[in-house]
């Protein structure tokens, strides 16, 4: 099932247009909400344009998932492990959503490309773990980020996720997925700012410092 879901996930990327349900355009940032997926799952794609950045320096705030304060929701993140010579990094993600009683879980890997002057990266959910069992495994995630260069100074910023239906007391309808779009939107947004605010944007991709975890070390990826 998860494979068939990364093949739609993918296709998604190339066929968006045809199948895009609706846009919301706000401070810059369009998002849509894509139907290329089957029932139980919502796909959102946000798509901007950072002036005066450098792909170097969006990435970099991308790369630096202990100080993910720019993302909206309740939810944190806590890299594990970073494999620079791979382009690799892991990290745990938790999520808590008292009003949709929702605790949840994920331990992600994220592969890092570079080619004409665009980074992309593809996710992996690892699911045999030691997790925190005050949360429930996340059934299902993907996520992907293209960061291109667009013209002289600027950056085009695109952002796919994958939403699953919760299937508990209220499931993914209108009233939820708007939720989401507004913090997605704000998520994006914050980025964006960031990744402006310096005078002379970085060219180099900087990785956060190497983690050496024993635990995450000793479970591998079962």
């Amino acid at each position: 099932m998860q494979r068939f879901l990364a093949v739609l996930f993918i296709i998604s990327l190339s066929t968006a247009n045809l199948f895009s349900q609706k846009t919301w355009v706000d401070k810059g940032i369009s998002i849509t909400q894509l139907d290329t997926l089957g029932d139980g799952y919502e796909s959102l794609r946000g798509t901007f344009t950072i002036e005066n950045s450098s792909i170097y320096e969006v990435m970099n705030l991308i790369l630096d998932v202990d100080g993910y304060d720019w993302v909206e929701g309740e939810s944190r993140s806590e890299m594990l492990l970073i494999d620079h010579h791979d382009s690799t990094f892991t990290f745990d993600f938790f999520v808590n959503v008292p009003w949709l009683f929702v605790k949840r879980t994920g331990r992600i890997k994220v592969d890092v490309h570079y080619k004409d002057e665009t980074f992309y990266t593809g996710s992996t959910q690892i699911r045999n773990y030691n997790r925190n069992e005050d949360y429930d495994l996340v059934d299902f995630y993907s996520a992907q980020w293209k960061v291109q260069k667009h013209g002289a100074n600027n950056v085009k910023v695109s952002y796919l996720g994958v939403y699953q239906d919760q299937k508990m007391v209220i499931n993914l309808n209108s009233i939820v997925i708007n939720k989401i779009r507004k913090r997605l939107n704000s998520t994006l947004y914050n980025l964006k700012v960031r990744a402006s605010e310096n005078a002379n944007p970085v060219q180099s991709l900087v990785w956060p410092m190497e983690k050496a975890n024993t635990r995450f070390k000793t479970e591998g990826n079962q």
